[in-house]
This record gives structure tokens, sequence and C-alpha cells, in this order.
């Protein structure tokens, strides 16, 4: 079973390779064959299609990062908002070709296509997500008397925002982005001058 997971890790590593070569119409059966140097019947035996091995790069990136922000949502909101800015950047640094993924976006894995327990899957997790996200909102609201526009912006935007420049350019994440994000995050929550009023 260990040389099982280890080899879809591998071939779904292959994947996340081409992608960052190029884009999500890189992912081909026959590129990751090639690229994992494996036998097709082992991406087979995985992964039936195209559409099965998409919904397996892009569940496995979202997977990635949604556990490593989970436990982070409990707590005072402005603090779990810092922390969640920073620990986004930092996951980005550490996988970044799993971040590259989630840059190319939902639609170019062509999900309507998925295998119905790969959708399912993935509705699930949103669905979950999507929760914390509603519930940290709340929390800020009341904490910071912003508008759940500007809060998103700040809380979800922001951080995906400094991080795209770097991904988006194949560039090194900088080791202080952590620092500038928090600072950005926390000023913006905490400034009495508000840009936002509620609702």
């Amino acid at each position: 079973m260990p040389r099982l997971v280890h080899d879809t890790s591998a071939i779904l590593d292959a994947a996340t390779r081409l992608l960052s070569a190029g884009s999500a119409d890189a992912i081909t059966i026959a590129g990751v064959i090639r690229e994992a140097a494996v036998s097709s019947g082992s991406v087979y035996h995985r992964f039936p299609n195209r559409a099965a091995l998409l919904a397996a790069v892009w569940n496995r990136a979202v997977q990635s990062f949604h556990d490593e922000l989970y436990p982070l949502f409990d707590g005072e909101p402005v603090a779990a908002a810092v922390a969640l800015g920073r620990r986004t950047v930092s996951w980005c640094r550490d996988h970044p070709a799993d971040a590259r993924v989630l840059l190319a976006g939902l639609a170019s894995f062509e999900p309507a296509a998925w295998p119905a327990e790969r959708r399912d899957a993935r509705q699930a997790d949103q669905e979950r997500w999507d929760r914390q996200i509603r519930g940290l909102v709340t929390g800020l609201r009341t904490a910071t008397g912003r508008a759940t526009a500007e809060i998103l912006l700040i809380v979800v935007d922001l951080p995906y925002a400094a991080v795209r420049r770097y991904l988006g350019a194949d560039r090194p994440i900088p080791a202080a982005l952590e620092d500038i994000v928090e600072r950005a995050i926390r000023s913006a929550l905490t400034d009495t001058g508000r840009v936002g009023q509620r609702p």
C-alpha cells in the first residue's frame, strides 16, 4: 500500500510540473506518463481518463491548502485573519507547484467532466471552507465594524494578490512577505479610518 500511495503522488507531482511549464492544457495522460517515467498501465490504473487526473490534481492541491488553514480559524477574529494571511504565504512558498494549480483556477481543470465522486469531494470541502470563511467574516464584522466586501478584500484577496505576483512570474516568494502581509491585514482591520461601513 505505501508503494501505491507513493506512485500516485509521483504521478500527480508530474502533472503539476507539466502545469508549471505551461497551463492545465499541458496535463495529459501521455504527458504524465513521459514526465513521471512510469508505465501507461500505472497511470490508467489510478486515473482511467484525463478528467479523473485533472480532478485529482486540483483536489489534492486544494485539500493540502485547506488542511493547513482550517485550524487557524479558531480564536479572536483579527488574530485568525492575520494567521490565515501568513499561512497562505508560507504554504505557497512551501508548495509552489500546488499553489500554481490553484492560481490556474478551477475552470482550467474542467470540473464538469470529473467523475461524480471527485465532484462530490470537491463540493463537500468547498462547503466546509465557505462556512469557515462566513464565520470569520461574521466575527470580523462584529469586531471591526467593517463591511463584508471590505473584509473579504483584506482577508482573502490581499494574501492571494501578494503571492500571485511571484508565482505568476515563477519567482521565489520573499522571506519577508509573511510579515508584510501581516502588517497590511492588521493595519487594514484595526485602522480607525475605515474605508467600508457595515453593512
